[in-house]
């Protein structure tokens, strides 16, 4: 593949997609042909933005008359599964980018995978934290025995439930430490609002324990405080010979004007940051490439990813760090949160449970209400 012959790709949700269709416009190795949205505002805004031409409200109308090389599925993740088997199945595209919650369930995830694999379509999940400046040196100062011998990661985010965030900072835990695989985990959720997310119900907290073969374990912990909102990931790596702190973003706590507007204002300087404390009292604070303003640093972060999926999926590269295959372990452990809160035991690997928990302890009032009035916070 060359500048000259670039990947043709297409993008369907154009909130979420809204950064997925910037990288592809910035890629050399790619080109924008095609984007869908039932939201005709949010396509045009999208569109008009990247002089695209052809605008659809229907998926496989998209698929049909662009066949595209690249899709990018940026929906909520109840329509994921569906619309990743009948790219793969009936499109074939050379590669998928499924944002995430990889899908509502471990069964659908699975066969998402079934059907890419099949066809011979590369499947990637939208974690593009995995290209931040800060969380690729961590992995390499980790790797590097810069803290000895990993014995236990913590990670705390209060943003959103488990499938939204939790799940990146899930992912990005796993990725800093080599990304091994879960033997077990065990967990707890609180559901006391009727809370959703995107249209799927979420849990007001939770918190899960998985551990390793080697020993070492991972805590996440998940929460949205009242009234505040935050970019900032709480995620420290304790080794042997030191402590990894990684400082994600900044704290943003909402303001209430007279006009009724809401706007997050910063109260912390430090926006981004990578430090290690060292048994002797010692601490080094770590300098690296790239914006310290978190939503310049994702984008930049999105813009790699995509650029990378292009020559993963072009044959230009054999590996991208966000195949499927890996990121499948991030879904498996939200469900086996869940699965350990709805049946109050420790969940084994392979996780064999293919249906939501979720959904069951809701469907049998094993997570009841206590605060009537549904809501989801994206329009709240």
């Amino acid at each position: 593949m060359s500048p000259k012959n670039p990947l043709r790709a297409v993008v369907v949700g154009c909130q979420v997609g809204r950064m997925h269709a910037d990288a592809y416009a910035h890629s050399d190795a790619t080109e924008l042909v095609a984007l869908c949205d039932l939201d005709e505002r949010a396509l045009h805004d999208v569109a008009d933005a990247h002089d695209v031409d052809a605008r659809y409200t229907d998926f496989e109308t998209m698929l049909r008359e662009q066949q595209p090389d690249l899709i990018s599925i940026a929906t909520p993740q109840a329509s994921h599964a569906a619309m990743t088997i009948l790219a793969a199945t009936e499109y074939t595209p050379k590669g998928i980018l499924c944002e995430k919650g990889m899908a509502n369930n471990l069964g659908e995830a699975r066969a998402m995978l079934a059907a890419c694999d099949r066809n011979d379509v590369k499947l990637i999940i939208g974690h593009e934290g995995r290209h931040l400046p800060q969380i690729r040196q961590a992995r390499q100062l980790i790797a590097d025995g810069a803290i000895g011998e990993v014995r236990l990661s913590h990670v705390w985010y209060a943003q959103g439930g488990m499938m939204n965030q939790m799940c990146h900072a899930s992912d990005r835990a796993l990725f800093i430490v080599g990304d091994p695989r879960p033997t077990w985990v065990m967990g707890n959720v609180q559901r006391h609002s009727d809370k959703w997310e995107r249209g799927w119900p979420a849990e007001d907290m939770g918190l899960g324990i998985v551990g390793f073969a080697d020993g070492s374990r991972l805590i996440l912990e998940g929460e949205t405080p009242a009234g505040l909102r935050t970019e900032n990931h709480q995620h420290t790596v304790t080794g042997t010979d030191g402590l990894l702190v990684v400082q994600h973003g900044y704290w943003l706590r909402t303001k209430q004007k007279a006009d009724g507007n809401n706007s997050p204002t910063p109260t912390s300087d430090e926006a981004i940051g990578l430090r290690i404390h060292r048994n002797d009292g010692s601490v080094e604070t770590f300098a690296f490439e790239g914006h310290r303003e978190p939503s310049l640093a994702l984008r930049d972060a999105r813009r790699r990813e995509i650029h990378l999926f292009a020559r993963w999926t072009s044959g230009e590269i054999t590996e991208h760090d966000q195949d499927a295959h890996q990121c499948l372990s991030t879904q498996e452990i939200m469900m086996a949160i869940y699965e350990s809160a709805r049946t109050h035991s420790l969940v084994e690997w392979p996780v064999k449970t293919l249906a939501s928990p979720l959904i069951e302890m809701i469907a049998t009032g094993d997570l009841p209400v206590l605060s009537p009035g549904q809501y989801d916070t994206r329009h709240r």
